[in-house]
């Protein structure tokens, strides 16, 4: 047990410092670095042309069935004919 800590510390300090000194890999890890930045820039963009997008639809299918609804309840009340008064 003692070993495998000693061996995990060792091998985490050699290639911790190994790739920091590494101009490759520090090119590699700016280069992703802005990369995940960019593309979170562009998702935070989308996410609210999105959002945006769906309040409108949903205001626009929101009018229209209601507009539909009372269309058709007009409708069925002009095709109903007059009830005969039973209280007379």
């Amino acid at each position: 047990m003692f070993f495998s800590r000693v061996f995990t510390y060792v091998f985490n300090e050699l290639l911790v410092n190994t790739l920091s000194n590494n101009r490759a890999f520090q090119r590699f890890a700016i280069r992703s670095s802005e990369l995940v930045q960019e593309l979170s820039q562009k998702g935070k963009e989308q996410s609210s042309t999105l959002g945006d997008q769906a309040q409108t639809f949903a205001q626009t299918f929101s009018r229209e069935v209601r507009k539909g609804f009372s269309q058709e309840v007009k409708g069925k009340q002009a095709q109903q004919p007059p009830r005969p008064d039973r209280h007379r």
